[in-house]
């Protein structure tokens, strides 16, 4: 069974963890580097002379040389290079085959997720300072939000190296795009400085290779005086690392590895296992349903239709969860106090305006069992307020579904 460590786990559910997705994540959806220029090429008005060079520098060469390819590449195709690139990642593209990874990806609750990746697989901001301030300015992004819950919107994205398309960046793509994303943009280091000093970074698909992101987390090593039995500052999903290698990234470079093998570079499961992993321990979904297992709630609502869409999903939380959880709904004040006296639940969820009536009651009675207030017509439907619930009794009073699945599990946990 694939084992994640709590520290990861609770840097991600306590909105302080920023993933930073690499190469490694599309690698089944996308063409390979020689075949993803090799359809460049094909669509390139290229004579006879660069034809001949570009066949030699995609195919009889070294890595060196399909960067140098690359930049032959962008300077003969002009502004027709990016959308060149765009219809060679449709055409060539499989992107059924990383379905999986993107709703893992979306469910997991991170603060931020950061990718070098320009194709359109995930969907986000292009650097700059709309992008700078969503991130470094806005709260955390915590575990209960709706946004993780279906595992589709997830956490906002930065696309480093632009995004393939019209929104307004061009594509980091050869050696030259890169040294100037890097040199002639202070402020692009800056904010990665920031984000990689102030949060945990879970790297998913990235190979280490690149010098500089090698350079700037050594700063951050140095910055933060990090020492070999501290907590790791990052994590990483890395195929076929040895225990020796995984010591030494730990003790000296910060870096908890979350290892998987490969069977000779042929098997990559151990990738969406670790991921489902992750996804099984922070998702709202999950962390809901193994609070709610084998547990009784009942809802106290006279207007049941505005708030039928977050008990569809507690009842969906506990399905998944594989527990027997009831959760039943009543109308009024008498119903609920006569379930009440025939057996007490585990939680009471109240609307505001049954609120008072209901908790006066259950006082009176003796009914003794966790009560929170919701209601989603603002404040509490005008009978109680936040201060007056708890001082009948309830928990809390509140209006959004996130701070409700938040004082469900804290409650049921």
């Amino acid at each position: 069974m694939t084992e994640i460590p709590q520290h990861l786990i609770d840097q991600i559910t306590a909105g302080r963890c920023v993933a930073f997705v690499g190469a490694g994540f599309s690698a089944p959806a996308v063409p390979a580097w020689k075949a993803l220029l090799d359809g460049l090429a094909e669509k390139a008005a290229l004579d006879a002379d660069q034809a001949a060079w570009l066949d030699q520098l995609i195919h009889q060469g070294g890595h060196r040389d399909l960067e140098a390819a690359a930049q032959v590449l962008q300077v003969a195709m002009g502004d027709q290079f990016d959308p060149a690139l765009a219809e060679v990642l449709v055409e060539r593209g499989h992107p059924e085959r990383i379905a999986e990874r993107r709703r893992l990806l979306a469910g997991i609750p991170f603060d931020a997720i950061l990718t070098t990746n320009f194709d359109h697989f995930l969907i986000g901001d292009v650097p700059g300072p709309q992008a700078y301030q969503r991130i470094l300015r806005d709260p955390p992004h915590r575990w209960w939000e709706p946004r993780f819950w279906e595992g589709e919107e997830g956490a906002p994205v930065i696309k480093l190296h632009g995004e393939v398309g019209p929104i307004g960046d061009a594509v980091v793509f050869t050696q030259r795009d890169y040294r100037e994303r890097l040199y002639s943009s202070p402020a692009y280091m800056t904010f990665l400085r920031s984000l990689f000093a102030t949060n945990t970074v879970l790297y998913i698909g990235v190979s280490f290779t690149d010098a500089y992101l090698n350079e700037l987390r050594s700063e951050v090593l140095a910055m933060l005086d990090h020492e070999a039995d501290d907590d790791p500052v990052a994590y990483a999903l890395l195929a076929d690392v040895q225990p020796h290698q995984e010591r030494y990234l730990r003790s000296h470079e910060g870096l908890g590895v979350l290892g998987f093998d490969t069977a000779g570079m042929t098997d990559w499961s151990g990738f969406e296992d670790h991921l489902r992993a992750i996804h099984a321990a922070t998702n709202p979904r999950a962390i809901l349903g193994r609070a709610l297992a084998d547990r009784t709630i009942l809802w106290v609502d006279g207007e049941p239709d505005d708030t039928s869409y977050g008990a569809a999903l507690l009842r969906d939380a506990a399905a998944d969860a594989g527990g027997r959880t009831t959760i039943e709904s009543v109308r009024t004040v008498d119903e609920a106090l006569a379930r009440m006296r025939a057996a007490v639940p585990d939680l009471v969820l109240l609307d505001g305006p049954l609120a008072e009536a209901t908790l006066t009651a259950m006082r009176a009675e003796d009914l003794r069992a966790p009560a929170v207030v919701f209601s989603r017509t603002g404040g509490t439907g005008g009978i109680v307020d936040r201060r007056a619930a708890m001082a009948l009794g309830a928990t809390d009073a509140l209006t959004e579904w996130g701070d409700l699945f938040r004082e469900v599990a804290r409650i049921l946990s």
